[in-house]
């Protein structure tokens, strides 16, 4: 077995546009998933979150650097080698209702994977299974035969996640799938994911803006900027002692519920950078130096 179950080295996706330029989307990003880890990627809106999330799971190709899943390089497989990898990593998406076919029953959603991947006949073993799915994730059999706007938003995320797991992947890659939730359902939701992981000794990428989530559910985080990592290490070090000026600005702004702590706090103020750079131009890249126990921060 190899160290990392997910290992990127100098990840790279860069969008030519037609007048010359390019959006540098995700610039040399090399992290790493522990075995039954979660490693949280936290940002604004356009650091490159998403598209990282894409380029780990194979729906987009990079422009340069590798991605490795439990040792093994997969960057460059085609679909039909890409499809045993396919049933280790998983996917759920920040709509659910979006992710769903709104035609089909969500036991045909969730049953689909098993179709495809040739690890169930239909009959009574797949219904079996599926409905073992819906028990895991809180949900009754009988829900099976309903259709997905029968359902509440957080219901509709536990149907997504039951189809995430389908397959027993070892990875699951979530891309914002909470932040849509109301606070209370995003709680049963975190608290069902925390538990399927012990269960079956998940690995997550968790792809958000929400630090009180991060803070919930995380054992590593990384700050994106950019397209860059400009801060990483365990959760702890990261929300005791931020380093980069980037990862400051982001706790600062976070919001207090308690009303006796609120204080005067520096916003993060002005337009982000754009990550469009002139023909002939790239980005300087960030470079990681180790100011703790696994705690790596950007020059500045």
């Amino acid at each position: 077995m190899s160290k990392y179950l997910l290992e990127t080295e100098g990840l790279t996706k860069t969008f030519p546009l037609a007048d010359g330029s390019s959006v540098h989307a995700v610039e040399n990003v090399s992290i790493q998933v522990n075995h039954s880890e979660t490693l949280a990627i936290v940002g604004e809106s356009g650091c490159g979150k998403s598209t990282l999330a894409n380029l780990v799971c194979r729906l987009l190709d990079p422009t340069s650097g590798r991605v490795k899943l439990n040792g093994e390089d997969i960057t460059s497989l085609n679909t039909t080698a890409m499809r045993p990898y396919r049933r280790e990593m998983q996917m759920i998406f920040q709509d659910p209702y979006a992710s769903l076919d709104p035609r089909r029953t969500v036991g045909d959603s969730v049953s689909e994977p098993l179709l495809i991947h040739g690890q169930a006949k239909r009959g009574a073993e797949l219904q079996d299974r599926v409905a073992s799915l819906f028990s895991k994730v809180g949900l009754q059999e009988d829900d099976m035969e309903r259709f997905p706007h029968q359902f509440s938003g957080g219901q509709r995320q536990r149907v997504c996640i039951a189809r995430a797991l389908t397959l027993a992947p070892k990875l699951v890659i979530a891309d914002e799938s909470v932040s849509a939730l109301d606070v209370s359902v995003q709680a049963q939701v975190i608290n069902l994911m925390m538990d399927l992981q012990d269960e079956m000794k998940l690995s997550y990428l968790f792809i958000t803006h929400d630090l009180a989530v991060v803070e919930r559910m995380a054992h590593r985080v990384a700050v994106m900027y950019l397209g860059q990592v400009v801060e990483i290490g365990p959760r702890a070090a990261v929300f005791e002692n931020p380093t980069h000026s980037y990862t400051r600005k982001l706790l600062d702004a976070a919001p207090i519920a308690d009303p006796r702590q609120r204080r005067e706090r520096p916003l993060l103020t002005g337009e982000i950078p754009s990550p469009r750079w002139p023909k002939g131009e790239a980005p300087q890249l960030v470079n990681l130096v180790e100011v703790g126990d696994g705690h790596l921060v950007a020059k500045e």
